[in-house]
């Protein structure tokens, strides 16, 4: 039987989402969440990730960690609540730094969120429409989560079939 996989990429603003049968992209979503950063807007984000969860029956959470100077407190509490809620579910949860996803998934000659969106339209074209968007948006960015969970789900996959 083939494990359901969820990758995420989050902030305390927005959350990535991306389900990965194998190497197959199920679903995909982003999520914001504008309010200050508080124990209710963490529970928001738990609910989210619960829903999902259930959903899919996922068996595997991979993560992609952004750079340590991208790292708030807020940051931190977010992503230890994501542990536990995962370990109380018997989820493992994978940690994955987000260079080492850009290196790999990204271009070789430099490192861009750019480079990374236009190589996971090649391997997922259905993600183009969400690249086109987010070329659009000149001050916020909003897909990029997005990508990052897609990119981590397949960077995980690449890991594991490289085993």
């Amino acid at each position: 039987m083939e494990t359901v996989t969820l990758g995420l990429s989050f902030s305390t603003r927005m959350l990535g989402l991306a389900v990965f049968k194998s190497n197959t992209l199920l679903d995909y979503s982003v999520k914001l969440f504008k309010e200050k950063w508080s124990p209710e807007k963490r529970d928001l984000i738990l609910v989210s990730l619960a829903s999902c969860i259930r959903h899919y029956t996922v068996r595997e959470i991979v993560v992609s960690i952004p750079e340590p100077h991208h790292q708030t407190v807020s940051y931190h509490v977010l992503l230890s609540t994501v542990e536990s809620f995962a370990l109380e579910h018997n989820i493992p949860t994978i940690k994955y730094p987000c260079t080492d996803i850009y290196k790999t998934l990204g271009s070789p000659v430099r490192r861009t969120r750019n480079s990374l969106m236009k190589r996971l339209i090649s391997f997922y074209p259905e993600l183009s429409m969400f690249y086109d968007k987010e070329l659009e948006n000149k001050t916020k960015k909003y897909y990029i989560k997005l990508f990052e969970a897609v990119a981590v789900g397949a960077y995980h996959w690449f890991i594991q079939t490289k085993l």
